[in-house]
């Protein structure tokens, strides 16, 4: 008696899957692939695209992360696209007057709040933002 109810119990399951189909229809259609001699047209690069929207990231440049309170400069600016230069406004150098005199040289901008070497620093060529707001500091270390 016991064998058969092991064998029931085991077969229940088989049966069940054997009985079920069911094909896998997506929300949304797959992009079509282009086919040859189909020109391009009509579809709108990311580039097109940015330039009809609204800038969406705010940009802070402060001093330091000790004089985070007041940026010295902001600017709107586009979510994944890089700044390409340091606006002229927010450039700094070592003759800042509020800098910290254990710490007189400027080396760049980073998004960390601290950094010992430039590995840190925000690369205005490559480096960009997914969000609404990015923070960069000012860095300084000893010469």
């Amino acid at each position: 008696m016991k064998n058969k109810f092991l064998l029931l119990t085991l077969l229940i399951p088989l049966l069940g899957a054997c009985s079920i189909t069911s094909t896998y229809v997506p929300r949304t259609p797959y992009p079509k692939a282009k086919e040859e001699g189909e020109e391009e047209g009509g579809e709108s690069t990311p580039a097109e695209e940015e330039e009809d929207t609204e800038p969406n990231l705010n940009v802070y440049f402060f001093a330091s992360y000790s004089e985070s309170e007041e940026p010295i400069y902001f600017m709107k600016w586009y979510q994944l696209k890089p700044l390409g230069a340091c606006p002229d406004e927010a450039k700094l150098d070592d003759t800042y007057p509020n800098k910290d005199p254990m710490y007189p040289h400027f080396i760049g901008y980073s998004e960390y709040s601290s950094a010992m070497d430039e590995t840190l620093l925000w690369d205005f060529a490559t480096n960009y933002k997914q969000g609404n707001t990015l923070n960069l500091y000012g860095i300084w270390v000893s010469a």
